[in-house]
C-alpha cells in the first residue's frame, strides 16, 4: 500500500509540474498583489494566498513559479495539490521530488493546504528544516487563518487575493488605456463600470454579459461550496442553511446595520450562534464588517456593525430598483479601500466609509444624479478634524466648499489596496 500510494506521488508531482519538461509563460494579466508578494520571496517567512474561491490565487502561483523557473531552473520548483490526499506526509512529496530530480527544491508550493490533516503542523516541520521556501494556498482562507493563528505564528505572510479592482479588470479586458485618461474616457469608462459590476470583479466572468449565467457561477461556484461544504468540515454547524440564511438576508441588504438581536429572531437563532456564524462568514471572507468610527478603537467595536457580502454583483438583483446598485459601488468602495469604519449619530446622520490612516477621510456614496447632499460629511468633518472629503457620484466631478465629489469608477481606479 506504501508503495502503491508513493507511486501516485511521482505519478502527480510529473503531471502537476509540467514545467520540469517544458517551461512555458503562463498567461497572465498583472495583479497588484504580484508586486506585494514579490517583495517577500526572498525572506523566509512562509507565503500564504487566502481569499474566495475563484479569486485567482492558482493562477498568481503560476506566474511565481515561472519566475522562479527563469532564475533558478524549472527543477528547483515542486507543486502538489492536497486534493486528493487527506493524511499524507508532507516529507514523503519532497522524497519523491529527490528521486525525480536527485536533490532538494529550492521553492515548495503547496496548493489546497488546508485539506491536508493537521497540515499546520506539518507545513511548520517543513519550514523548521529551513531548506525550502513555501508557498501555501487553498480555497477556503479560514482554514488558513486557524492553523496560521494556533501553529504558525511569525512564521508566515499572508496576502488576500480579492476579486478584481476596477484597475485590474480593464487590464483583464484589455482596456486599460481609458485608465489613462479619464476625462477623455468617461463615457467608456462609465460604461464599462458597469460592466465591472455585473461581473462581480470575477476573472473568469469576463466578457460575460448574461446575468443569469454569473448568478448562478457566484451562488453555485463560491457560496455555496463554501457555505455547505467548506465551512461544515472546520466548525460544527448543525444547519449549514441558517448561515446561508444570513447571508441571503445581508445580500438583499448590503451595509445593513447588524443589530443581533432582532436579526436573531428573525432567524430563529441566539444572538450567541448568530454572532458566531457572522465571524464564520467574515473568516471565509464572504463578508466583511465596518464599526462606527470613534476615536477609541475599542469603543468602536462595541458600537454598531454594518456588514457588506464580498461578492456582490448587479446580476444578483432586480435592478428595478435603482438604489441598489448604489449599494453595490457602497460596497466596492469599502473592499477597494480597507475602510474599516463608518459613522452614523443619534440623529442617523451617516457616512458610509471613514479612512483611518495619518489622517481621516470620510467618503460617502451617492449614486445617482443629484449627488450635491452633503450635510452628513459636514456634520462629521464639524465633530472631527479631517482631510478631503469626498462624495462618489455616478458621473459627477466638482468641488462643493471643500468636498470633492468625483465618478466611482475614476475614484476606484486612484484608491484601491
Amino acid at each position: 500500500m506504501v508503495i502503491e500510494i508513493n507511486d501516485k506521488i511521482r505519478r502527480l508531482l510529473v503531471e502537476y509540474n509540467p514545467q520540469w519538461k517544458n517551461l512555458v509563460e503562463p498567461r497572465f494579466r498583472h495583479r497588484s498583489a504580484l508586486e506585494k508578494i514579490r517583495k517577500r520571496i526572498s525572506e523566509p517567512q512562509i507565503i500564504s494566498l487566502c481569499g474566495l474561491r475563484r479569486v485567482g490565487k492558482t493562477t498568481l502561483l503560476e506566474k511565481i513559479i515561472f519566475d522562479c523557473c527563469k532564475t533558478h531552473g524549472a527543477d528547483s520548483t515542486m507543486y502538489f495539490s492536497m486534493d486528493d490526499f487527506t493524511q499524507i506526509e508532507l516529507l514523503d512529496v519532497i522524497d519523491a521530488f529527490k528521486e525525480i530530480h536527485g536533490k532538494e527544491p529550492k521553492f515548495v508550493f503547496l496548493d489546497e493546504v488546508q485539506k491536508l490533516d493537521n497540515w499546520a503542523e506539518k507545513v511548520k516541520i517543513l519550514y523548521d528544516t529551513k531548506k525550502y521556501k513555501l508557498f501555501i494556498s487553498g480555497s477556503q482562507s479560514l482554514f488558513l487563518r486557524k492553523g496560521s493563528r494556533e501553529s504558525l505564528a511569525g512564521r508566515i505572510f499572508e496576502f488576500e487575493i480579492s476579486t478584481l479592482t476596477f484597475l485590474e479588470y480593464l487590464e483583464f479586458s484589455g482596456k486599460k488605456h481609458l485608465a489613462q485618461k479619464p476625462l477623455l474616457y468617461g463615457k467608456e469608462l462609465e460604461a464599462e463600470f458597469n460592466n465591472y459590476l455585473l461581473t462581480g470583479g470575477f476573472p473568469e466572468m469576463i466578457g460575460k454579459k448574461d446575468a443569469k449565467l454569473i448568478r448562478e457561477y457566484v451562488k453555485n461556484s463560491i457560496v455555496e461550496k463554501i457555505v455547505f461544504s467548506d465551512m461544515p468540515r472546520l466548525y460544527q454547524i448543525e444547519e449549514p442553511a441558517k448561515v446561508a440564511a444570513i447571508l441571503d438576508v445581508l445580500v438583499d441588504n448590503p451595509g445593513m446595520i447588524v443589530e443581533l438581536t432582532s436579526l436573531s429572531q428573525k432567524l430563529g437563532l441566539s444572538r450567541q450562534t448568530l454572532s458566531k456564524y457572522l465571524d464564520y462568514l467574515e473568516q471565509a471572507h464572504l463578508v466583511v464588517k465596518t464599526y462606527n468610527y470613534s476615536r477609541n478603537r475599542l469603543t468602536s467595536e462595541k458600537k454598531l456593525k454594518k456588514a457588506y457580502p464580498t461578492f456582490l454583483t448587479t446580476a444578483l438583483y432586480d435592478l428595478a430598483d435603482p438604489s441598489i446598485i448604489g449599494k453595490i459601488v457602497e460596497a466596492k468602495i469599502v473592499l477597494a479601500t480597507g475602510a474599516k469604519f463608518f459613522w452614523r449619530d443619534a440623529y442617523k446622520n451617516e457616512v458610509d466609509a471613514v479612512l483611518h490612516e495619518k489622517q481621516l477621510q470620510p467618503i460617502e456614496v451617492k449614486y445617482r444624479n443629484d449627488p450635491r447632499e452633503t450635510a452628513s460629511l459636514k456634520k462629521f468633518c464639524g465633530k472631527h478634524a479631517c482631510a478631503n472629503p469626498i462624495v462618489v457620484t455616478k458621473n459627477t466631478r466638482e468641488k462643493i466648499g471643500g468636498i470633492k465629489l468625483i465618478p466611482a469608477y475614476e475614484y476606484l481606479l486612484n484608491n484601491s489596496n
